[in-house]
């Protein structure tokens, strides 16, 4: 494990396509407003307790926050062209707030609380759903 916890502050890079915080204890997403150019987020075994802060980033194409502290999906609305989405290993108990993301082909929620599985209908694109081990 790593000792970050938090986002570092990255300016001016406009060319940054990737950024990889795996295995740390980050427990916010923050600091992408220098990343405008984004387009994969990879955040997987982190102590992040909830999707936010994604404005700056809306270009954005795969979100990795498997293995984190998630209870709720939100705040998706600023990456409509998101196409991956795996928020495995959290504490997830109902989906909801996906209907801005038309373009999702992915969506992984093994490893969650769910007992229901519903609101996907919006998800046009979908084409792979991992809802294993919940």
């Amino acid at each position: 494990r790593r000792s970050l916890t938090h986002c570092l502050i990255l300016e001016g890079e406009d060319r940054l396509r990737l950024l990889n915080y795996q295995g740390n204890s980050i427990t916010r997403i923050d600091n992408l407003g220098g990343t405008p150019n984004l387009i994969f987020l990879d955040m997987y075994d982190n102590q992040v307790q909830q999707i936010e802060h994604l404005e700056p980033v809306s270009n954005l194409r795969v979100l990795m926050l498997g293995k984190n502290q998630i209870a709720r999906i939100q705040n998706l609305h600023p990456v409509p062209k998101l196409d991956v989405l795996d928020l495995h290993c959290n504490k997830i108990e109902v989906v909801e707030h996906l209907h801005a993301l038309a373009k999702l082909r992915v969506l992984n929620l093994a490893g969650n609380l769910l007992t229901d599985v519903a609101n996907l209908e919006q998800l046009s694109s979908l084409t792979e759903l991992n809802i294993r081990r919940n």
